[in-house]
C-alpha cells in the first residue's frame, strides 16, 4: 500500500511520534513532581521513574511514528521518521522541565495535557493522510 502524499504522511508521523513520546516522558516528570509535592518520593524512586518513562517515551515515539507511516513502502524512510521522532520527543520533554521551573507540578500537568491533545491531533492527521 502506498500513499499519495508520502512527505505529508512522514511529517505527520514525525509529529505523532514526537508528541506521543514526549507525553510519556512528561508523565514521568509529573509523577515524580507529584510524589515530591506530597512528600512520598525518594531520590532513588524518582530516578527510577524518570529512567523508566524516558525509555518508554523513546519506545512510544519510535512505535508511533513507525505504525502511522505504514503506508510508506520504503522501510528506511519509515525508520528515519521514527528516529527523528525520538529526537523531537526528547526536545519537547525538555519543555516539562521549563514548565516545572516556571509553574511547578500544575504547569507540568498542563504541559502534559497539551502534549496528549497534540498527539491525538497528529495521529488523526497521519491516519487521514495514510488513507488517501
Amino acid at each position: 500500500m502506498s500513499t499519495q502524499d508520502p512527505v505529508g504522511l512522514a511529517l505527520a508521523g514525525i509529529g505523532a511520534g514526537t508528541t506521543t513520546g514526549a507525553s510519556v516522558m512528561t508523565a514521568g516528570v509529573f509523577a515524580v513532581r507529584f510524589m515530591q509535592a506530597s512528600g512520598n518520593a525518594s531520590a532513588e524512586v524518582g530516578g527510577s521513574i524518570i529512567s523508566a518513562t524516558l525509555f518508554a517515551g523513546i519506545v512510544a515515539a519510535v512505535l508511533s511514528a513507525w505504525i502511522v507511516t505504514a503506508p510508506i513502502a520504503d522501510i528506511w524512510r519509515r525508520g528515519v521518521t521514527a528516529g527523528i521522532s525520538v529526537l523531537g520527543a526528547a526536545l519537547l520533554a525538555i519543555g516539562a522541565t521549563v514548565a516545572d521551573q516556571l509553574t511547578g507540578v500544575i504547569g507540568v500537568g498542563t504541559y502534559g495535557a497539551v502534549l496528549v491533545v497534540a498527539a491525538a491531533v497528529t495521529h488523526r492527521a497521519a491516519r487521514r493522510l495514510g488513507h488517501t
